[in-house]
């Protein structure tokens, strides 16, 4: 009961409204997948890398995305994600059952899914990561034939970037194992059929590329360190702060039961979460077995599931029933949400003509999803959230802008804008108000958009 509840809960998460900004490019990408039956290989969207090589590593992603809003409309694309996260759900408190108690189980499951709602469970193809995740430590625990690592890792592969992580965690696990004078043989095994499915998946529409673009992304750290999510933590957010609590408890734990099974991905996956804040969301997942095996036996802690009371059944029915008619709901509403973007504000520059493939708007990274996302390849954009595919030296022009530094106005110089889109709150809208060279032809409480005054 208490596990339909948990999964009932992770439906919830996914059934938020679809507002990821890096989500609306997937969707752009699905859209012209399904729509011209092939895969883009280079950029389709902006003005500043126009026909630049891309690899479109989570193609596999956005076809779901483009194939399901085709078929069931926005609302599909909903569900889709909604019963992927209840999936992930489901699969993290599978990973608890070695706790033994109800206390034990609720004490791993919580945290795990206070930092999938503060953002990791979120419309982005790393949520297709997180399933196959979640069936790699299924099979390292001997609880899946090894064998579905086949073709998980090739969905892995072929949908996000995170793969390698599952080979990480399992050489970690192997090696723990056997520093714990125990056979690692479940865990090799596992790692030989993942390791097998790895090599497959460079069976694939883009080729072997799709296997080292982790390493190419990797090495794009000029680029990467000005991304947030690349970032150290600032431990501002809850989900944050509820991770540094997960491991403190993992040490009183590892304290409680030494096991370097235990220990090592502690040791490795905590390190990369405190180096890149996008890292953490994997990591609660990855701390799971260890903290199972942690809490299990722990003295007061004796309700289980093993007595199952008749009444418990209807009341499973009832949880089911209420997760459809959540379904519905949330199918019925509003589906893709646009708070916080420039929507008035593009409506009025489409009004007036400075949108087209004549028109070069400079704009935030984020509104250059948003303008895929609404007119797909119509509107080139100046930039969007895909760092690793620019030019550094675009790049280093849009850090320029967002920071207000000196040489902005050589920047929108060198591109030829034509019209300027911009948070008011930022320095750069600040600027623009009080340029000669520049006038406000557009304002609300969120967006400016200015425009040259020789126009």
């Amino acid at each position: 009961m208490v596990g339909g509840i948990v999964v009932f809960v992770s439906l919830l998460i996914g059934l938020g409204p679809l507002n990821d900004n890096s989500f609306l490019t997937h969707l752009a990408t699905g859209r012209i997948m399904w729509a011209d039956h092939h895969i883009p290989h280079t950029d389709p969207y902006s003005f500043t890398a126009p026909g630049k090589g891309w690899v479109v590593q989570s193609w596999l992603a956005s076809l779901f995305y483009g194939a399901t809003e085709n078929w069931w409309g926005p609302p599909g694309v909903l569900l889709l994600v909604g019963l992927s996260a209840a999936v992930v759900g489901g699969i993290v408190w599978a990973l608890t059952r070695p706790a033994g108690s109800l206390v034990g189980r609720l004490t791993i499951v919580c945290p795990v899914i206070l930092i999938g709602a503060d953002g990791g469970w979120v419309e982005r193809p790393l949520l297709f990561g997180l399933m196959a995740m979640g069936v790699v430590l299924l099979a390292a625990e001997g609880r899946v034939d090894p064998r579905w690592l086949v073709p998980v890792m090739w969905v892995w592969v072929n949908s996000h970037g995170s793969f390698p992580l599952g080979l990480v965690v399992l050489g970690l696990f192997a090696i723990g194992r056997r520093l714990d004078n125990e056979s690692p043989a479940t865990e090799l095994a596992a790692l030989k059929w993942a390791s097998i499915g790895t090599a497959l998946a460079a069976i694939n529409p883009l080729g072997p590329r799709l296997l080292i673009f982790p390493i190419e992304l990797l090495s794009r750290q000029d680029v990467l360190s000005n991304v947030l999510e690349w970032q150290a933590p600032k431990f501002t957010r809850i989900g944050q702060r509820v991770f540094l609590a997960e491991v403190v408890l993992a040490i009183v734990l590892v304290a409680r039961r030494p096991s370097w099974r235990t220990s090592l991905p502690l040791a490795v996956f905590t390190a990369a979460a405190l180096l890149g804040a996008r890292n953490t969301v994997v990591a609660s997942m990855i701390f799971i077995p260890g903290l199972a095996r942690g809490l299990a036996g722990l003295r007061g802690m004796t309700l289980s599931g093993d007595d199952r009371r008749a009444i418990f059944r209807p009341m499973l029915a009832a949880l089911g029933v209420i997760s459809v008619l959540s379904m519905a709901v949330a199918a019925a509403g509003p589906v893709y949400s646009y708070n916080g973007y420039p929507v008035a504000a593009v409506t009025w520059a489409q009004r007036n003509d400075l949108l087209g493939p004549d028109n070069r708007m400079v704009s935030r990274d984020f509104v250059g999803n948003y303008l895929e996302a609404r007119f797909g390849t119509s509107v080139p954009v100046f930039l969007d959230d895909r760092y690793d595919m620019f030019p550094p030296s675009v790049v280093d022009d849009f850090v320029t802008l967002t920071g207000g530094n000196a040489g902005w106005e050589e920047v929108l110089d060198r591109y030829a804008a034509s019209a300027v889109l911009w948070p008011t709150k930022e320095a750069l809208a600040q600027l623009l108000a009080v340029s000669p060279r520049w006038r406000i032809a557009y304002t609300d409480q969120e967006f400016l958009i200015a425009v040259p005054r020789d126009e």
